[in-house]
């Protein structure tokens, strides 16, 4: 015989155990909020990874103005340090592809026909993958030059940075602003919405690096602001209560 009192249902709920008929779901997994804090990862990333690659890669190379048989010969000698940090770059600029399931979910909700999350994930796509994959191609010429090509070339693989990151840009302005109008669309954080519009505008100017590298400033400072700017609207989101975030 079980001692169960049924007259009073608050004595089960005491014990801090369900009983045997209970219906009540099990907690769910925020999917989204897990997606959100890739976005931080993706900014704290690549931000350690340009400041390693600033001070213990790249002084390995060569200098603007130097003999570029000098250059290849510096950039070959430091073959390692280069093929790491172009590992951990690779790593750090994928992290990306984690914060579009957030980004997805925003957009989707807020722009009812899905075209603002439609650009903003195909664009997103794109930048987790140009960029990176320029380490890949500059892995390849480091395997060329080891077997005896010519050093002059690697030294001009060297600007396969500059350029695939000037590439880059032109998603990055699509990502961007397919973002900026769904916080416009909910009237949400209008100082994202500001300063994403200053970066979409900065990042075109940037694009132009491939014409000629006295753009690149502007590709530079875009870039960086973009990285930083992705962390800041990851932390505005995550910073919203659970209740909001679901009905996002």
């Amino acid at each position: 015989m079980t001692l169960t009192d049924t007259t009073h249902p608050s004595a089960t709920r005491s014990t801090g155990q369900s009983s045997p008929g209970s219906t009540n779901p099990p907690p769910k997994l925020d999917v989204t909020r897990i997606s959100t804090w890739f976005g931080l990862a993706f900014t704290a990333c690549q931000l350690a990874v340009m400041v390693c690659m600033s001070i213990f890669v790249l002084p390995k190379g060569g200098r603007p103005g130097e003999d570029p048989l000098v250059w290849g010969q510096h950039v070959l000698d430091a073959a390692s340090a280069y093929r790491i940090g172009n590992y951990v770059f690779m790593v750090a600029g994928v992290l990306l592809l984690g914060f579009l399931g957030a980004v997805h979910v925003r957009l989707r909700r807020a722009d009812a026909t899905g075209t603002l999350a439609t650009v903003a994930l195909a664009a997103g796509t794109l930048l987790a993958f140009v960029w990176p994959y320029a380490a890949v191609l500059h892995d390849v010429a480091l395997d060329a030059a080891d077997k005896g090509t010519d050093l002059r070339l690697l030294a001009g693989w060297d600007a396969i940075a500059p350029y695939s990151l000037a590439f880059s840009a032109l998603p990055r302005v699509f990502f961007v602003l397919a973002i900026v109008l769904a916080l416009r669309l909910v009237g949400d954080s209008p100082w994202l919405q500001r300063t994403g519009i200053a970066i979409a505008l900065l990042s075109v100017v940037g694009t132009a690096t491939t014409v000629s590298g006295a753009f690149f400033p502007a590709l530079a400072l875009s870039s960086l602001a973009y990285e930083l700017w992705v962390g800041a609207l990851a932390w505005h989101w995550l910073r919203q209560p659970r209740e909001v975030t679901a009905a996002a």
